[in-house]
């Protein structure tokens, strides 16, 4: 599968190692962590490893015992959402700077 073409249904996992993923013309490096974050690199970019990151789901849960049950495992996010996350990533940058706008 090539970076342009990836289903998006498709979960990829730390264990599939990093991935680029083109969005609207433009490749980024996505690095899926062990926990459920993720680091995305403008590969294309103006701005030599600029990029953001996102942070795990996170689940907040309540037993009536007192003591927390075990959280549910959380699904990885499909590259459907790593789409719109640099879609919306790209929608701040400034065109003049390369970087996220003030």
């Amino acid at each position: 599968m090539g970076p342009d073409t990836y289903p998006d249904e498709w979960r990829p996992s730390a264990a599939d190692g990093p991935i680029v993923v083109v969005v609207d013309g433009e490749r980024f490096r996505v690095e899926m962590q062990a926990d459920g974050g993720c680091r995305y690199t403008w590969v294309s970019g103006p701005n030599p490893g600029y990029g953001f990151s996102s942070g795990p789901v996170r689940v907040a849960w309540k037993s009536a015992g007192g003591r927390p049950p075990a959280p549910l495992p959380q699904p990885l996010p499909p590259i459907a959402h790593h789409r719109r996350s640099i879609r919306s990533f790209l929608a701040e940058i400034d065109p003049e700077t390369g970087y996220l706008s003030d």
